[in-house]
């Protein structure tokens, strides 16, 4: 349990950072390259993560022994 804590709580960090790093980008309608890439890059990460968050979410496997 306690890792699962700290993975949240690592989790939730990130997900502050992304936040910053994407309110930090001026918003106008034609960004360089490589601001539309690293935006669409935090934007894949928030998704990964909202995934992993569902797959805490989910109940294990009956199967498992532990």
């Amino acid at each position: 349990m306690p890792l699962t804590l700290q993975y949240l709580s690592t989790l939730r960090q990130e997900i502050a950072d992304l936040k910053s790093l994407n309110a930090s980008v001026p918003v106008r309608p034609k960004r360089s390259p490589l601001e539309r890439s690293a935006l669409e890059a935090r934007a894949s990460r928030l998704l990964e993560i909202k995934q992993e968050l569902g797959k805490l979410l989910n109940k294990p496997d009956s199967t498992v022994w532990w």
